[in-house]
């Protein structure tokens, strides 16, 4: 849309295809910034979809440009859909809410998959994991598990909450670890550290420890474990006995 605004305005039978009226355009405008101040000082919003009710005035306006602008705009707006299917399936080197695209779904399978495992195999032991996996074991109706199973929750999987977690490992027999946000294979501001600060400031970034971490620290063995594309999950047994109370004091 930017790039046709360089370009003059396209005539039929000689007169200018018409826009959008400016007052209008000012009108989209006003409405767009007061949901996003909005948003904003509500806090919280920081995911694609609490912006859905403003984007076709996006939509809208770009599609008024196209038309006015290129003679072949037909074309761009299927590259810009094609663009929009392709991002479904690919995913940024960066992190982004699995939610904006199919990520979603290998969240899910993996999931499905993994919380199946946990119910078959250990029905009646002690789950210890984080949301949203609490609520997948503990709420039947979401899908993942038939009856609810007994949760202890920690807020993430990074090395503090895993090592409290340790502290209080006779609460729990069994863990669910999982990614709590995608995880790029190369991270396209992963060594700028500035970046890394602001989001642990504004948007409570962490590190999640691998599987074979979380299980060493949680003194445990990993019974399952699968991973899709920059995002995993394992379920963790718990060991019990002398030989795991020496390795909690050699990791002490």
């Amino acid at each position: 849309m930017l790039l046709a605004m360089l370009l003059p305005p396209q005539k039929d039978l000689g007169l200018e295809r018409p826009r959008i009226r400016i007052s209008v355009q000012l009108l989209f405008l006003v409405v767009l910034s007061a949901y996003v101040i909005a948003m904003a000082l509500i806090g919280g919003a920081v995911l694609a979809r609490y912006m859905l009710p403003v984007v076709p005035l996006v939509i809208v306006v770009g599609a008024s440009t196209l038309w006015r602008r290129l003679r072949v705009w037909t074309m761009a707006v299927a590259v810009v859909a094609l663009a929009f299917v392709a991002a479904w399936f690919w995913n940024p080197p960066y992190g982004f809410s699995p939610e904006d695209n199919l990520a979603y779904r290998d969240y899910v399978v993996l999931h499905e998959k993994a919380e199946r495992f946990l119910e078959a195999r250990y029905p009646m032991s002690r789950v210890l994991t984080a949301w949203p996996a609490s609520d997948e074991l503990t709420r039947p109706w979401l899908g993942y598990v038939t009856r609810p199973m007994q949760v202890v929750r920690i807020e993430d999987f990074s090395l503090d909450e895993a090592l409290s977690a340790a502290d209080f490992r006779s609460n729990f027999d069994v863990a669910l670890v999982f990614s709590t946000k995608y995880e790029p294979a190369h991270p396209l501001l992963d060594r700028w550290k500035k970046w890394e600060e602001l989001k642990t400031r504004f948007f409570g970034f962490h590190r999640d420890l691998p599987p074979a971490a979380l299980a060493h620290v949680l003194g445990g063995r990993i019974v399952f474990s699968e991973g899709r594309k920059g995002q995993w999950v394992a379920v963790i047994e718990l060991q019990r006995g002398e030989m795991q109370n020496a390795e909690m004091k050699m990791l002490r």
